[in-house]
């Protein structure tokens, strides 16, 4: 049987955009063994996927606790044991799609017959396999998703033959959310309603729209198809929410406060989603939801949605990808972005639907 270890750590998203190089292994391997490695916050990407055997979680925060309060006895303990369970199978291969220090630390300290990482990572040097194909943030030509496979066919655990014709994401939501999420729609008085979302949020300020703007888009919905809208952010984010629902006409759902199998199952049943580039974009994408990307100074080769019921709006700018974004002053790339744009993408998206429905 073969026994394969993928490391992606963070974040949410890129883990979703390993998904097609589990189901590339499974398909490869149907009796194989796969196993992956993320930080502990973002377990729920990969948690209840039904090709993961088993899956590591590195507890990065604790252990930064940890040195910080010189609790160095702790801190070595919490490593040890993370690392006896990971060396508790030789693996076939140990394929560091992360490329970061930490990655290349887990995949040196996991045993395995060969080992895969990328040549910009300095200790991919004690590999057995380096890459070298380009996964710059901004130099990329390459899907990031269709890198990650080609991590594999370098490694000689995939040939090219084995690619998918297609490359789709996946994202597994537990049984208990879709009750949990049936049962908040009938509070809501929501069933069999139309139901449109928006995600004012990302990860990072440089990543979102404006908030007035997605405002807008938001009534253009509510006004000219009659649905009901939902914003989503995490509860941290709630304030990002709030801005939105105050600078609209039409009344919304702040979503919120639901976990997040909830909000993702929720997001699953939209008819429409608008979002910045995020992990719910790429989870959108992963179930199927028709949606409306705004990608402002990222790298869109890299980090588009894969779908075929979606469309993505960006700028062509000499200066995308951004080169430097911590440097940046200028927000040309998100405020050339209007509203009147957006609306027309939502509106093409669902025609194209409601053109496909029999």
């Amino acid at each position: 049987m073969t026994k394969i270890l993928l490391i992606r750590l963070s974040s949410f998203g890129d883990i979703l955009l390993a998904t097609p190089a589990i189901r590339a292994i499974k398909i490869r391997y149907p009796e194989g063994l796969i196993d992956f490695v993320v930080y502990d916050r973002f377990a729920a990407s990969l948690a209840f996927h039904p090709d993961v055997s088993r899956l590591f979680l590195l507890p990065k925060k604790k252990l930064k606790e940890h040195l910080a309060r010189r609790e160095f006895g702790l801190f070595w303990a919490t490593l040890r044991t993370f690392i006896s369970e990971l060396r508790t199978t030789h693996y076939d291969f140990v394929i560091d799609l992360h490329s970061v220090t930490e990655s290349a630390l887990t995949a040196l300290a996991a045993r395995g017959r060969t080992k895969v990482g990328h040549n910009k990572q300095l200790l991919s040097l004690f590999f057995s396999i380096r890459s070298s194909f380009d996964v710059g943030f901004a130099t990329a030509t390459m899907h990031a998703a269709e890198s990650n496979l080609q991590f594999l066919v370098d490694a000689g655990c995939l040939t090219p033959a084995d690619l998918p014709k297609k490359t789709r994401l996946e994202f597994s939501v537990p049984e208990i959310a879709h009750r949990e999420v049936d049962d908040y729609l009938a509070r809501l008085g929501l069933e069999g309603k139309l139901l449109m979302g928006i995600n004012p949020c990302a990860s990072y300020d440089f990543k979102r729209w404006s908030t007035d703007r997605f405002a807008a888009v938001a009534d253009f919905l509510a006004e000219t198809f009659g649905a009901t809208i939902l914003v989503f952010g995490t509860p941290a984010e709630q304030p990002v929410v709030c801005q939105v629902m105050a600078a609209m006409k039409n009344p919304a759902i702040d979503t919120s406060h639901l976990s997040v199998y909830q909000a993702f199952e929720l997001i699953g049943r939209l008819r429409l989603f608008v979002t910045n580039d995020s992990a719910p974009m790429h989870v959108a994408a992963a179930l199927g939801t028709p949606l409306v990307a705004l990608h402002g100074p990222i790298n869109v080769k890299k980090f588009s949605p894969l779908t075929d019921v979606g469309r993505g709006i960006s700028k062509d700018l000499p200066c995308l990808p951004c080169k430097d974004i911590a440097l940046c002053t200028s927000r040309l790339c998100f405020d050339q972005v209007s509203v009147e744009e957006v609306c027309l993408a939502c509106s093409d998206v669902l025609n194209s639907l409601a053109a496909l429905s029999p």
